[in-house]
């Protein structure tokens, strides 16, 4: 296996949801988020589906950290099956370090892992790989793609991103490292893919403010909204209309709650 790195993919190839990537250079594995999908409703009885992660727990003595790039459940949700089965260091920007904080607390392991948290251009070394966080855009916060450096090449692992020049949170997508890696050489680009049959490009969150508008003016009574709880842009737009307009916000839902205060 000398001057060779192993792409396995443990799920979300092909599907929505599940998403685990396993990197593999000799005896060093380091493995990329860790999500859970949503079953179709005939699934009865079933509430998620995870990974197979028998390949990474035959081979756990080789696993060296688990990376994640944004806090999504079809990224993170399964962290908890997989760090029960292999304890090991986890690193991940701040938002999505805070969201892990509290899925580790609910299946008590949150004294249990150690969590690192990494910020945009910062670089982890776990030889032999040397990963940079880069900042990219997408419809939660902090989220990041990843350049692995390996001995044989750069991979880069887009996550899950958007080109938006004008974010609600955070500054854009950071093109001139993804340039500065493309001008030095890339071994392969694991890009997300999500919509890319449609032609034209993706409207910022921005865009949606001035519907909103419209309807926080001239509603007379109580306005109801409803959102994925991750989406924490939206979110924002929602509370910022209504601190505008003079509203009161009352939010439902437990995870809506959380996000909510993990934002802040």
């Amino acid at each position: 296996m000398a001057n060779r790195v192993e792409i396995l993919p443990i799920g979300g190839l092909g599907e929505f949801g599940m998403n685990c990537l396993a990197i593999r250079y000799e005896d060093e594995i380091i493995v990329v988020d860790a999500g859970l999908m949503f079953p179709d409703p005939h699934f009865w009885g079933v509430d998620i589906i995870v990974p197979d992660f028998q390949y990474l727990k035959d081979n756990r003595d080789k696993v060296r950290a688990l990376i994640l790039t944004h806090s999504h459940e079809d990224h993170i949700g399964s962290v908890p099956f997989l760090l029960k089965a292999i304890n090991i260091p986890v690193y991940a920007t701040p938002y999505t370090a805070a969201v892990l904080a509290s899925k580790l607390d609910e299946h008590d392991l949150l004294d249990e892992v150690l969590v690192h948290t990494i910020r945009p251009k910062e670089t982890i070394d776990l030889d032999p790989f040397k990963i940079e966080f880069i900042r990219v855009s997408h419809s939660t916060t902090d989220c990041a793609a990843l350049a692995i450096r390996t001995p044989v090449g750069v991979i880069i692992h887009t996550g899950d991103f958007k080109f938006d020049e004008t974010p609600v949170c955070g500054s854009p997508i950071d093109v001139d490292s993804l340039r500065r890696y493309g001008d030095e050489g890339v071994l392969a680009l694991l890009s997300d893919s999500t919509n890319i049959e449609r032609p034209g490009r993706m409207y910022s969150e921005r865009d949606v403010i001035p519907a909103l508008e419209n309807i926080f003016d001239n509603a007379t009574g109580r306005i109801i909204v409803s959102c994925f709880t991750s989406s924490i842009h939206r979110i924002q737009i929602i509370l910022d209309l209504a601190e505008t307009f003079r509203r009161r916000v009352t939010v439902i839902g437990r995870s809506m709650i959380r996000n909510i205060d993990t934002a802040e």
